[in-house]
């Protein structure tokens, strides 16, 4: 891909996925997931995807918790798949996500994982 800032062909870059409003409903955590990729020459970014959240808690959890006030956290790994000769290339964001009831400091992980086709990456330039 030819980056507009450096004027030539480059290669790319996946960096750290990033988190957008993650939310706890009473039952599901939702967000977004923003992944893009770079410029290994200078950074700028050239591609992205974005990937929803929606992943539902325990649902005997929930109800134990219902009314509690609840915290989410979430820092989730990069995935990166494929990519060998004639081989589709994904890139995506998975693990755990942590939700505490800060009333009682209980604690329950949802699994959680995406990923998109790099070429099905929207183009930033």
């Amino acid at each position: 891909m030819r980056c507009p800032d450096c004027n030539k062909f480059v290669s790319l870059e996946f960096q750290p996925p990033e988190v957008d409003d993650l939310e706890y409903d009473g039952q599901n955590v939702t967000g977004t997931v923003r992944l893009t990729r770079t410029c290994a020459e200078c950074s700028q970014e050239l591609k992205e995807a974005t990937l929803d959240i929606n992943a539902e808690v325990d649902a005997e959890w929930a109800e134990k918790h219902d009314g509690h006030n609840i915290s989410v956290e979430f820092d989730p790994e990069e995935i990166e798949e494929g990519g060998g000769r004639y081989a589709k290339s994904y890139f995506g964001a998975g693990g755990s996500i942590q939700v505490k009831c800060d009333d009682c400091n209980e604690t329950t992980e949802v699994e959680w994982s995406d990923k998109v086709a790099a070429s099905h990456m929207e183009e930033l330039v």
